[in-house]
C-alpha cells in the first residue's frame, strides 16, 4: 500500500476533549484516577502484552495491533516504577488511536512487522505529527478530566496557602503556587509532571 497519500482528518482539541470525556464517562465514571488498564482489559478486551526489547528495536515503549486486540508494550518499562506514569499515558495514548483512527488504520492493512516499517518510513511526516498529536490531546482529556482538575486545582491551592501562613511567602500569587501543587496534581491524576503541566496550560 502506498502510506504517502495518507490524509488525517483535522479534529479540534475541543472535538478530541468531547471524545475522551465521553469515553471515560461510559468505560470508567468519574473516579481518579482513571484504571488505563482496567478499560483496555475488562472493557474492551484490548490485551497489554509486554515485549522484551521494544523500545531497543523499534523506539517505541507502546503499539496497538492492526486487529486491535492488543497493545503491546516494552516490558522493561512496563515493569519498572520509573515508567509507570510513562506507560499509563502510552496506554492511553494507543486507546486514542482506537477510539479516533480505528478506520484510518483499519484502511492502510498494516499486518506485518514490514508494514509498521514501511508505514512510518513512507507517511508523510506532518500526516504522522497530526496522528500522534491527536492520540496524545486524547490521553491527556481522558487521564486528566478538566472538570475533575479544576476542583483538585483549587483544593491544592487552598492547602498550600494554609501551609505558608505566617511565613514569608504568604504574599505570594497563585501562578506562582503553581509551580509547588503541580506535584501534587500529578499523583492525584497518576501523570508525570509533564502531563501535569501540559494538562493545566490547556
Amino acid at each position: 500500500m502506498n502510506y504517502s497519500k495518507l490524509k488525517i482528518l483535522p479534529l479540534s482539541s475541543k472535538q478530541i476533549k468531547e471524545v475522551a470525556d465521553r469515553v471515560r464517562i461510559e468505560l470508567w465514571g468519574d473516579e481518579i484516577p482513571i484504571d488505563i488498564e482496567h478499560i483496555l482489559e475488562v472493557k474492551l478486551g484490548i490485551f497489554i502484552v509486554p515485549l522484551i526489547g521494544l523500545q531497543d528495536q523499534i523506539s517505541f515503549d507502546s503499539f496497538i495491533s492492526s486487529d486491535w486486540k492488543y497493545v503491546y508494550v516494552d516490558n522493561k518499562r512496563y515493569m519498572s516504577d520509573n515508567y509507570y506514569q510513562r506507560i499509563r499515558f502510552s496506554l492511553a495514548h494507543e486507546l486514542g488511536h482506537f477510539i479516533l483512527h480505528k478506520e484510518i488504520f483499519e484502511l492502510l492493512d498494516i499486518g506485518t512487522m514490514e508494514d509498521y516499517y514501511s508505514f512510518y518510513r513512507e507517511v508523510p511526516n506532518d500526516q504522522y505529527s497530526f496522528l500522534e498529536a491527536q492520540a496524545n490531546k486524547f490521553a491527556g482529556y481522558l487521564l486528566i478530566p478538566r472538570e475533575a482538575l479544576e476542583q483538585s486545582r483549587m483544593a491544592c491551592l487552598v492547602r498550600a496557602r494554609k501551609k505558608i501562613i505566617g511565613t514569608s511567602l504568604e504574599g505570594i500569587d497563585d501562578a506562582a503556587l503553581m509551580d509547588v501543587v503541580t506535584g501534587e496534581l500529578a499523583e492525584i491524576f497518576n501523570v508525570s509532571s509533564l502531563a501535569m503541566e501540559i494538562g493545566l496550560k490547556s
